[in-house]
């Protein structure tokens, strides 16, 4: 049986999927993977990468002008899953 290999955004290593943490941005929101939709993922080394936020803005082609309300949606997640 073959395990699946994703690739985190921040620092783009390959690594298992079940290692890595599934976000989307969906209807306006950061969140954790919802099942249907598009996502993308972050290993547990970048979840406090300072360019964790940078890259969810181009991987979800926002504004720049949204980093705050990303980085304080992103400390959210990361606390309360």
């Amino acid at each position: 049986m073959s395990n699946p290999i994703r690739m985190c955004i921040v620092c783009r290593k390959r690594i298992l999927k079940s290692s890595l943490l599934r976000l989307q941005y969906r209807d306006s929101k950061l969140q954790v993977f919802q099942g249907s939709g598009r996502s993308f993922y972050v290993c547990e080394q970048c979840k406090t990468a300072p360019k964790l936020s940078d890259s969810v803005i181009k991987v979800c082609k926002l504004d720049k002008k949204h980093k705050a309300v990303i980085q304080s949606t992103l400390k959210e997640i990361f606390l309360y899953g």
